[in-house]
């Protein structure tokens, strides 16, 4: 990092080496810190930096950080820091807390700022939208893979729009409302870079594409006096022809709907009998049902009336991998059609449903559409006891009658739940997905005592945050107790100090190499200034058996390095898994004194703060 001044110089302000590596960087305050900080995100961590080199701000997060940005989400005059990682997760903290939590359909690309609460993302599989603090104003999909998204304001309202850049050459201007397309253009390659700068240093800034081939043009807002590039151009007209396209495609649907029901009273007053027309009373019902053999989870459709179901298409996120829809289709239609699907993760997502329903030798159906929620934790199917209770358990106390923990459960799990006792509970799930076995029980005890019982810390973090989600808890304190996670992990830092002892040796001798080298050199070149030819023969034939040892240590350190950091990317998944068994405060205490306890080297401190919470 460098300033104007030591830049000129070619002197560094400072040099710090980031264990972590790094992956995306941003600049700016954060949260109450007054000084500018250099932010980095690299192998599941966070870390600022000030100008002098202080480490100020560190914090954890779920996977690979891929995108940084700052924003005052919550208009409270401190900027909140937006993390994209590779887990497809949209995190916002607030200092070192997270505020909120956005699962995507992919890994993010890019995340940048546009004005007030509303940011733009850019995410792996072609998808580019707007968000307005956690909820999703509008998303746009293409086949295209986007490489850069931008935010300048195109027609001069005062809020930005989102110009986009794509691999295919196109350079797109979507509405910040409703992302709708105001301009487009193309380069013969790739678009690189969206950069907003004053290239004609004549005061007004612009917005600049550059592309794979070289090519970089500029474009200024629509209400300026513009040359070449300018998207003055049919902007206009191309967002009323759009419109007008729209409102004609609308006339023409309502048209049809409106013939084909003029057509069904005809029939209907003359007697005659139309395969096509049902019942208006027929209505499809839906519910969910685990299916253990196949390991899945069922979603079976109903229709009344005698009428049958010819297939349905069912549009959700999560789902079905990188599509977002799944058509289900019977050569023999019945009453009944059932989708399958089993979701690779835990996560909360809405099913749109359209069925084609009619009689069996009807060629034309009705659509019925109708929405579906499906629970967060779908793939647990209820069992009445284990033949061993898991190990492993996380220990908190919420101060909440029993009914509403159970309310949770049914809305949750699907489960339709019932306490058995007025005080208690107890419920036993087992996972469709790998047999994990999950119980869950509340007693009584101190206001409230609630024990999950689950030999996956992952999945126990999961649960607390959705059942604190559903109960409004804003601060949680546990006691955790992953005896195997716990082992593993002291394995995994016995690992992250052999591959430190060895990377510092290697350093040491890459260095005492060099200075060989420098030596070996000096030498070559005062036997040629002599002309002794077999000394310089001799010294360059020692340079080449040094350069090929220094290359054979280059790639013992490389691959040092790489083991060093999936070893370090498990710590920090074990810091953001222990912070996830708490809320509020005390979530934000365990990431804090887990990273005092890694710089001062303390592994004993460290897995009581990961047990308990804190150190006291």
């Amino acid at each position: 990092v460098s300033t104007q001044s030591t830049w000129e110089q070619n002197k560094d302000v400072f040099y710090r080496e980031v264990p972590d590596g790094i992956n995306s960087m941003t600049f700016g305050r954060v949260g109450g810190i007054e000084d500018q900080l250099a932010i980095v995100g690299g192998n599941c961590s966070i870390q600022g930096f000030d100008a002098d080199g202080n480490e100020l701000f560190w914090t954890v997060t779920g996977d690979n950080v891929t995108a940084l940005a700052l924003i005052d989400i919550d208009e409270d005059q401190q900027n909140e820091l937006l993390v994209g990682s590779e887990d497809y997760e949209i995190r916002i903290f607030q200092n070192e807390e997270v505020i909120s939590e956005t699962t995507e359909t992919d890994r993010l690309l890019s995340l940048c700022p546009l004005y007030g609460t509303r940011f733009a993302y850019a995410l792996g599989n072609g998808t580019i939208g707007i968000y307005d603090r956690a909820t999703r104003v509008w998303r746009f999909k293409s086949k295209h893979g986007v490489v850069c998204i931008q935010g300048y304001d195109m027609d001069s309202d005062g809020a930005p729009e989102l110009i986009s850049g794509w691999n295919n050459g196109k350079l797109e201007v979507r509405s910040d409302k409703n992302g709708e397309v105001m301009y487009r253009d193309s380069f013969p390659s790739a678009v690189c870079s969206l950069l907003v700068a004053d290239y004609r240093m004549d005061g007004r800034e612009e917005i600049i594409a550059c592309s794979h081939n070289g090519d970089v043009r500029g474009y200024l807002p629509m209400d300026s006096e513009t040359k070449g590039g300018s998207m003055q151009s049919d902007a206009g007209a191309s967002v009323s022809e759009e419109t007008l396209k729209q409102l004609l495609q609308q006339k023409q649907d309502l048209g049809f709907q409106i013939q084909k029901y003029e057509e069904n009273i005809e029939k209907t007053k003359k007697g005659d009998h139309d395969l096509a027309l049902i019942s208006q009373s027929t209505k499809v019902q839906c519910h969910l049902r685990p299916n253990s053999g196949k390991g899945c989870v069922e979603l079976v459709l109903r229709s009344t009336n005698n009428t049958v179901i010819r297939g349905t298409i069912i549009t959700a996120e999560f789902l079905f991998g990188s599509n977002e829809s799944c058509m289900v289709y019977s050569k023999e239609p019945t009453d009944t059609i059932i989708a399958t699907f089993a979701p690779e993760k835990d996560v909360n997502t809405e099913l749109h449903i359209q069925a084609f329903v009619g009689y069996k030798m009807a060629t034309h159906y009705h659509v019925f559409e109708l929405d579906y929620k499906l629970p967060k934790f779908s793939m647990y199917v209820p069992v009445k006891d284990f033949q061993k209770e898991p190990e492993s358990s996380v220990q908190f106390r919420v101060n909440e009658r029993v009914n509403r923990v159970a309310m949770w459960l049914n809305n949750s799990f699907n489960v339709g739940h019932k306490v058995d006792r007025q005080n208690s509970l107890d419920a036993r799930f087992v996972s469709l997905r790998n047999g994990l076995l999950l119980a869950i029980h509340m007693t009584p005890e101190n206001g409230g005592q609630l024990t999950i019982r689950v030999n996956n810390m992952e999945v126990a973090g999961e649960i607390i945050q959705d059942l604190c989600s559903f109960l409004t808890i804003g601060e949680l304190e546990s006691v955790a107790d992953f005896p195997q996670e716990f082992e593993e992990f002291k394995k995994v830092l016995m690992k992250v100090d052999e591959y430190n002892a060895v990377r510092l040796k290697l350093t040491a001798e890459m260095a005492d190499s060099s200075q060989l080298v420098k030596a070996l050199v000096i030498k070559a070149e005062d036997a040629r200034i002599l002309n002794d030819m077999a000394l310089m023969k001799k010294m360059y034939g020692s340079l080449h058996d040094v350069n090929g040892e220094l290359i054979g240590e280059y790639k013992k350190r490389a691959t040092n390095h790489n083991e060093l950091l999936s070893a370090l990317k498990e710590v920090n998944a074990m810091i953001q898994k222990a912070a996830r068994l708490r809320i509020g405060a005390a979530k934000t205490k365990v990431i804090t004194e887990c990273r005092n306890s890694i710089k001062s080297n303390n592994i004993h401190s460290l897995f009581k703060i990961i047990r308990l919470g804190h150190l006291s």
